[in-house]
C-alpha cells in the first residue's frame, strides 16, 4: 500500500449550483454566484427595517436553493423528526447518498466499511426555529430534538441512516473543518479502519435572506464582494454550501475501475498555538509548518505544483500572511503556480469551505484546466513584481504540462488556528470520444428506479435531458452505470434503444411498474407455428454462450436432418423449410433451449416451466429431465414421425369446449387438439370434416382460423406416430428435474427431484394440449411473472384471456415475426422482467463489452418541505398549547377519560401519533415502526399516554404489535 488516496466521487450544493458539475461550470467561467439581496427580500425574511437603514448593512450572501426541501421518507425519517432536524444534518445526509452514488457505490449490496468524517457550521435553525418553541420540544422530548441538532450526531446519523459500517466522526475546526475531515478520512483509509470514506462539511445559516453589518478592519467585505489576492480586497462574504468527497485507497480504486478525479499524495494538519497576535488571527509560522509537512508527507517538490487553491479570505492581513507563508515554502518552478480561491465565486462557506476548494482543485486536475480567480481587478503587488513564484489568472486556460504530473495544493485555515493542507496529483482525465470511431449501433438496456412512481418519472426526465445535453456519451456506458452501479428500488422502468436520441424519446413514454418482492418466474416455451426464418440471428451474433449452444446442436442435428439448422435459425432459410414439421420441431427446440439457457446465465431463476406441445421438450431439457443432446434427437424423431403421419388439418375456434361441442355432432373423426384459453379451442382431424365444421361455425357466427399445419397434431391421427415415438422415448434416460415443470397433459405441477412416468412422451404427442389448465396451475404460484421463451406472443396473449382478478405480468422475448438484428427484442423483454422484480445478473448480461462507468444524474429526491418557520416571540404567561394537554399542578395530572369509549380512545391515540410523528396517514391499525417511529419515540409516546390516562403500558407487549387499536386495548385493560 503506497499511501495514495483517490478521490472517486463527489457531490455538493453551492451558491448558484445544484451539483458539482454546475459548480465547475461556474468556476471555469469565472462566474460569481454571491447574491445581492433586495430590500423586499430582506424585509420578508424578517430583517428589521432599521437594520437595513444602517449604512454599514451589506445585503449580500452566497445562498443555497431550497434548503427547506428534504426527502425524509427516502431515509425512513418521519416528517416531524425532519422538521425539527438541523438542515445541515439533512442536506449532508442527502449529499452523502449522492456522493456515494457518484462513486458507483449505491448498489444493491451493503455499503460495508464506509467511514464518515464531516462537520457543520453554527446551528441557527435550532436556535431560532426549534428551541424557540418550548411546547414542541416538550412534545418531542429534549433527547429526540438534540439528536437531530447536536453536531455530535451529524456523522453518526448519516452512518445509521445509510448503513455505513466505518468510523463516523464529527469534525469541528471552524473554517478548516471539511478539509481536516479529508485529512482524517485519508488516515482512516491508510490505517484500514475504512475501505471507503466520505469527507466534507455543511454550512446552512438561516435565514438565508440576510446580510451582515460591515465593521472597519473586520473580516467581512464592505461592498458584498470577495476578491482574494486583489489589491482592492476588503474582506469576505458569508455563504452556504454542503459538499462531500468519496475517498478510496488508490490501488483499490484502480482495481475497481473507478474514475479517479485526483489523487491525494499527502496532507498535514496543525495549530498555530499562541504564536500570533490573537485567537482569531492567522499565524504565519503555523502555515509554514503545515505546508512544509504536507509536501514532505506527499514526497512532492512544491515547485512542481501548478495550481494552489488558497484559503484566500480577501482580508488584508489574511492574504498577506498566507502569501508570505506560501512564498517561504514554494520555490519557482518551470512555470509559475496559479493562485486561486473559490471564496471569490461563492463566498466563505465556513465548515464547507475546505471541501469546496478541494473539489475545485480536483476538477481542475480532472479537466486539465486552470480556473480563473473570479472578480479579479488588480492583483496584489507581490504577484506582479516577480517576488513570488505565483501568478493569478483572470480567465480559464488549459493546464499545460512538460511531462511532470499535474499537481495542486489546497489550504484551509480555521478560525482558532487549526491549519490543513492537502497535496493533489492528477488522476483520470475526462473521457473524450474518438471522432474516428463511429458510435455503437447495437441496442442497450437502460434501467431506472425510484422509491415512488414520482421519483422514477423524475429520474427519467432528468436522464433524458442529460442525454440530450451530452450527445457524446457512449450508450453502453450509460447502460452499464445504471444497471450495475445504482441501487434498484421498487418502482422501475426500462427502455431498450440503439442510440441516445432514441433512449431519450423512449424514456418520456416508458411506463413505470411496481416490482414484486419475490416474483415467481414462469418460462413458457411455444410450440410449432410461431417460427420464422433467422429467429436466432441477433442472439447468435451477440451472445457467445447462445452461439456455442446453437453450434453444438447444429453439429448434432445436421446429419439427422440432412441440412444445417443454422440455415434456418441464423440465415434466411434458403431451402424454404422453416415450416416443415420434420425441420421445424428440432430447430425450434434447439432455439428455445439455447434461449432458456441464456436466460439462466443472466440470473433469471424460474419457479416453473411450461411447454406447449414441442415446447415441452425444451422445458424438460432446461429442467434437467433430458440431456440436451437426447432431447434434440427425440424431437427430431418426433418431427419426422408426425411429418409422416396421414394428412389432416387444424382449426382454431374462438369458443369454449361447451360452446363448441354441439357443432361437432356427427363429425366423429375430429378431436379437440388443444385448449389454449377459456374461449380458444383447437380442433384437429381430416380435412373434409374440418371443412364441414367451418361451414357450421360460420353459419352460427362463431369465429375460427385455419392453422397452417398439414397434419392433425394431438389427435387420433397421431396414434401410430405416438406408439412408435414411445419406443424411442423409452430408450432415453429420464433424470430428476432441477426445476418444477407444469405438464400440459393434465396441468399438474411436477416438483423438483422427480422424473416423468414411463410412456409420458407418447401420451403427450397423442393427447390434447392442456395449456389453459397448465397456465392456471402456474398462475397459482406467488406473484407469477410469465416469460415467453421463443418466437411469438401467443402463450402470453392467451394468459391475458385467463380471468385472475388481477393483471399478471407477461412478456414475450421475441414478439415480432422478424427479429431485431441485435436481439433488441430479447433485451427489451429482460428489461420488462426486471421492472416486474425479476433479478438480473447485469455483468453476465452485458458480457465483456469494454464499457465503463460514467457520471450521470443522481437520485431525484422528493422536494418535500420540512421546515418550521421562525417562532414568534413567546408571551410572558403562555397558555398550554396543543402539543400536550394541560395538567393540574402538583403531579402528573388527573387521568383523562377517553371520550366515546374505546373507539373514541383509538381516535385520540391516532391524533397523538399524528402529532408526534407528523405523518397524516395514520389509522387505527397503522404500525408505529412502519411509518418511521423508533424506540426513542415509542418510549416518548408511552410516557405521554401514561401522563394523560394514568396507566402504565407494557412496552414489550406494545412493541410486538404497535398500533393505536392495540394500544387502546392496553390502556383500557
Amino acid at each position: 500500500m503506497n499511501g495514495d488516496i483517490a478521490i472517486v466521487g463527489m457531490a455538493g450544493r453551492f451558491p448558484g449550483a445544484a451539483d458539482v458539475w454546475q459548480y465547475w461550470s461556474n468556476l471555469a467561467a469565472g462566474r460569481i454566484t454571491i447574491s445581492s439581496l433586495t430590500r423586499s427580500e430582506l424585509l420578508a425574511a424578517g430583517v428589521p427595517a432599521d437594520r437595513l437603514d444602517d449604512p454599514a448593512y451589506v445585503p449580500a450572501r452566497g445562498m443555497l436553493a431550497d434548503p427547506e426541501l428534504f426527502d425524509a421518507a427516502f431515509f425512513g425519517i418521519t416528517p416531524r423528526e425532519a422538521e425539527t432536524t438541523d438542515p445541515q444534518h439533512r442536506l449532508l445526509m442527502q449529499t452523502a447518498w449522492a456522493a456515494l452514488e457518484s462513486a458507483g457505490l449505491t448498489t444493491d449490496a451493503p455499503f460495508g466499511r464506509v467511514g464518515v468524517f464531516a462537520g457543520a457550521g453554527f446551528n441557527y435553525y435550532a436556535l431560532n426555529h426549534v428551541f424557540a418553541r418550548p411546547g414542541l420540544v416538550d412534545a418531542q422530548g429534549l433527547l429526540s430534538v438534540v439528536l437531530g441538532n447536536e453536531k455530535d450526531h451529524l456523522a453518526a446519523k448519516i452512518a445509521y441512516r445509510l448503513g455505513l459500517g466505518g468510523p463516523a466522526v464529527t469534525v469541528q475546526t471552524a473554517c478548516s473543518t471539511s478539509l481536516v475531515a479529508v485529512h482524517l478520512a485519508a488516515q482512516s483509509l491508510r490505517a484500514g479502519d475504512s475501505d471507503v470514506a466520505l469527507a466534507g462539511g455543511a454550512c446552512v445559516a438561516v435565514p438565508q435572506h440576510s446580510g451582515y453589518l460591515y465593521e472597519t478592519k473586520g473580516i467581512m467585505s464592505a461592498d458584498g464582494t470577495c476578491r482574494p489576492f486583489d489589491a482592492t480586497a476588503e474582506g469576505t462574504v458569508p455563504g452556504n454550501g454542503v459538499a462531500l468527497v468519496v475517498l478510496k485507497r488508490a490501488e483499490d480504486a484502480r482495481r475497481d475501475g473507478d474514475t479517479v478525479y485526483a489523487v491525494i499524495r499527502g496532507s498535514a494538519v496543525n495549530n498555530d498555538g499562541n504564536l500570533k497576535v490573537g485567537y482569531t488571527a492567522p499565524g504565519v509560522a503555523g502555515q509554514i509548518d503545515v505546508l512544509t509537512r504536507a509536501y514532505a508527507a506527499a514526497g512532492v517538490d512544491p515547485a512542481t505544483v501548478g495550481y494552489l487553491e488558497a484559503h484566500g479570505t480577501a482580508t488584508e492581513v489574511g492574504d498577506a500572511i498566507e502569501l508570505s507563508a506560501l512564498t517561504e515554502v514554494f520555490t519557482r518552478g518551470t512555470r509559475p503556480c496559479s493562485l486561486g480561491s473559490v471564496k471569490a465565486n461563492v463566498g466563505h462557506l465556513d465548515a464547507a469551505a475546505g471541501v469546496a476548494g478541494l473539489i475545485k482543485a480536483a476538477l481542475a486536475l480532472h479537466f486539465r484546466q486552470i480556473p480563473p480567480l473570479a472578480g479579479l481587478k488588480q492583483a496584489r503587488p507581490e504577484l506582479l513584481d516577480g517576488s513570488t513564484p505565483f501568478t493569478v489568472d483572470a480567465v480559464a486556460r488549459p493546464w499545460e504540462t512538460d511531462g511532470t504530473p499535474r499537481r495542486a495544493g489546497v489550504s484551509a485555515f480555521g478560525l482558532g488556528g487549526t491549519n490543513v493542507h492537502v497535496v493533489l496529483e492528477e488522476g483520470d482525465g475526462p473521457d473524450v470520444p474518438d471522432p474516428t470511431v463511429p458510435p455503437g449501433e447495437r441496442t442497450e438496456l437502460v434501467v431506472l428506479s425510484g422509491r415512488t412512481p414520482e421519483a422514477v418519472r423524475a429520474a427519467a426526465e432528468q436522464l433524458g435531458e442529460h442525454l440530450r445535453q451530452r450527445p457524446d456519451l457512449p450508450l453502453a456506458d450509460v447502460a452499464r452505470t445504471l444497471q450495475s452501479y445504482r441501487r434498484h428500488f421498487p418502482h422501475r422502468l426500462a427502455v431498450a434503444a440503439r442510440d441516445l436520441a432514441e433512449t431519450a424519446t423512449r424514456l418520456r413514454r416508458a411506463p413505470a411498474r411496481a416490482a414484486a418482492r419475490r416474483p415467481s418466474v414462469v418460462l413458457l416455451f411455444p410450440g410449432q407455428g410461431t417460427e420464422f426464418p433467422a429467429m436466432s440471428r441477433g442472439l447468435y451474433d451477440r451472445y457467445p454462450s447462445f452461439r456455442a449452444d446453437l453450434d453444438r446442436g447444429a453439429r448434432l442435428l445436421t446429419p439427422i436432418l440432412g441440412l444445417d439448422p443454422r440455415d434456418v435459425l441464423v440465415d434466411d432459410d434458403p431451402h424454404d423449410v422453416v415450416h416443415r414439421t420434420d425441420v421445424t420441431q428440432p430447430v425450434l427446440a434447439l432455439h428455445e433451449l439455447a434461449l432458456g439457457r441464456l436466460l439462466l446465465s443472466w440470473g433469471v431463476r424460474p419457479a416453473a416451466l411450461v411447454g406447449h406441445s414441442v415446447g415441452e421438450f425444451a422445458a424438460a431439457a432446461l429442467a434437467g429431465e433430458l440431456a440436451g443432446d437426447d432431447m434434440l434427437r427425440l424431437v427430431a424423431a418426433r418431427g419426422r414421425l408426425m411429418h409422416d403421419a396421414p394428412e389432416g388439418g387444424m382449426l382454431a375456434v374462438l369458443a369454449s369446449p361447451p360452446v363448441l361441442t354441439p357443432h361437432l355432432a356427427g363429425l366423429d373423426e375430429l378431436d379437440v387438439a388443444a385448449r389454449n384459453a377459456p374461449d380458444l379451442t383447437v380442433v384437429a382431424g381430416p380435412v373434409a370434416q374440418l371443412d364441414a365444421l367451418r361451414e357450421r361455425l360460420t353459419g352460427a357466427g362463431v369465429h375460427w382460423r385455419a392453422l397452417p399445419a398439414r397434419r392433425a397434431f394431438h389427435s387420433r391421427m397421431m396414434a401410430d406416430a405416438a406408439r412408435r415415438f414411445g419406443v424411442e422415448a423409452d430408450r432415453v434416460d429420464q433424470r430428476p428435474r432441477t426445476v418444477a415443470v407444469v405438464n400440459t397433459v393434465d396441468g399438474a405441477l411436477l416438483g423438483k427431484g422427480l422424473s416423468r412416468p414411463a410412456g409420458y412422451w407418447a401420451t403427450q404427442l397423442r393427447s390434447p394440449v392442456g395449456y389453459h389448465d397448465a397456465l392456471l396451475t402456474a398462475l397459482g404460484l406467488p406473484d407469477p411473472v410469465l416469460v415467453e421463451v421463443g418466437p411469438g406472443s401467443a402463450l402470453t396473449g392467451a394468459a391475458r384471456q385467463t380471468p385472475q382478478g388481477r393483471p399478471v405480468p407477461g412478456y414475450a422475448l421475441q414478439p415480432r415475426p422478424t427479429a431485431r438484428p441485435d436481439a433488441g427484442d430479447v433485451l427489451a423483454g429482460i428489461g420488462a422482467l426486471w421492472t416486474a422484480g425479476v433479478g438480473v445478473d447485469w455483468p453476465a448480461l452485458r458480457g465483456d463489452t469494454g464499457s465503463r462507468r460514467v457520471a450521470l444524474p443522481g437520485y431525484p429526491f422528493a422536494p418535500t418541505r420540512h421546515w418550521l418557520d421562525a417562532a414568534p416571540p413567546v408571551p410572558e404567561d403562555p397558555t398550554p398549547g396543543p402539543d400536550l394537554p394541560a395538567s393540574p399542578a402538583g403531579g402528573e395530572g388527573v387521568p383523562a377519560s377517553p371520550a366515546g369509549g374505546e373507539d373514541g380512545l383509538v381516535g385520540e391515540l391516532v391524533a397523538l401519533w399524528t402529532d408526534l410523528l407528523g405523518v397524516p396517514e395514520i389509522g387505527p391499525d397503522t404500525n408505529f415502526f412502519a411509518v418511521g417511529g423508533d424506540s426513542l419515540l415509542l418510549i416518548r409516546m408511552i410516557s405521554q399516554v401514561r401522563r394523560r390516562y394514568g396507566v402504565r403500558v407494557p412496552i414489550d407487549t406494545l412493541t410486538a404489535d404497535a398500533t393505536p387499536r392495540v394500544l387502546a386495548g392496553l390502556v383500557t385493560a
